[in-house]
């Protein structure tokens, strides 16, 4: 009878060590993942990395290239870094967890800058704004038992239609409406994150065929206007990339004089192309030789 009990015991301690070690496990597994939040179209995004621990970095931008003004012609960039901690972990099913969440924002970053022609505005954590509570999926989830809200804002649908399985990790933060999903991370975000919104001008202007590819794509089914690429300007690292490329616009059938316009594309992590802007181009404006 005792040697029985010892090997009940035994069974006991081994699958309480199990299960408390899990949370670690999940949160090991998703260190290496990138976590994004986002519109889909480029305008704006969240993204979260989560560290062993539990902790987590995060950053959020929203690009509105056509709020302008004396000093900041390029834009605006609503845009934050911020810090948290998951803790309290449980697990709900299989493919199912919970976790309370603290959060706030990095410190040193000024509430209102112009840098470079941008204008950068100081705002809360798009996604993660309210959360005190969050959920994990795990790969493997029936699609017909996640929130009809996290699949809508998962862009699942999108990526492949008939889906009968959560294909990624995901976090569904309910309060703030708001699923992170996990995407290939790239050479860029593997180093440390760059300044947010920042443009890196092209090292090599030239239209290459895959700079004409990229227009292509974006410009797939705008109809009336031949956009000619000219020169590439540079790109913007997101969750994804944004892309400037200087194009002659010519009106299609009409003796027009062709225009030239800055054709802003976003390119998202999954190498989907769509027009974020198309802006006129006025030479003068850059040029302040002269002037008062």
């Amino acid at each position: 009878m005792k040697k029985l009990f010892a090997v009940v015991l035994s069974l006991v301690l081994i699958l309480s060590a199990s299960a408390c070690a899990e949370p670690a496990d999940l949160f090991a597994a998703l260190q290496d993942e990138l976590f994004e939040f986002s519109s889909g179209a480029g305008a704006w995004s969240t993204e979260l990395r989560v560290s062993a621990d539990g902790s987590f970095t995060g950053y959020y931008h929203d690009s509105e290239m056509g709020e302008t003004g004396d000093g900041y012609p390029d834009g605006t960039v609503y845009t934050c870094l911020f810090h948290g901690q998951f803790s309290d972990l449980t697990q709900v099913d299989d493919f199912t967890w919970t976790a309370a969440v603290t959060i706030g924002l990095d410190g040193g970053q000024a509430l209102e800058e112009i840098e470079d022609g941008i204008r950068y505005v100081l705002a809360p954590p798009y996604g993660m704004e309210k959360a005190k509570a969050v959920t994990f999926f795990t790969p493997g989830k029936p699609v017909d038992q996640l929130p009809e809200n996290f699949v809508a804002w998962s862009h699942l649908q999108e990526i492949d239609p008939d889906a009968a399985e959560l294909p990624y990790y995901a976090i569904w933060n309910e309060t703030d409406d708001a699923g992170f999903v996990t995407g290939p991370v790239s050479e860029e975000t593997e180093t440390d994150v760059p300044r947010v919104g920042g443009w890196a001008a092209a090292a090599d202007p030239t239209v290459t065929d895959e700079v004409r590819a990229l227009l292509a794509r974006g410009l797939e089914g705008l109809m009336g206007v031949d956009y000619e690429p000219v020169t590439y300007l540079g790109s913007q690292v997101v969750a994804g990339t944004n892309h400037a490329i200087l194009c002659k616009a010519t009106v299609v059938n009409l003796n027009e004089i062709p225009t030239w316009k800055i054709v802003y594309l976003y390119e998202d992590l999954q190498g989907n192309v769509s027009v974020m802007n198309i802006a006129d181009f006025d030479a003068g404006s850059l040029c302040t030789y002269g002037a008062e």
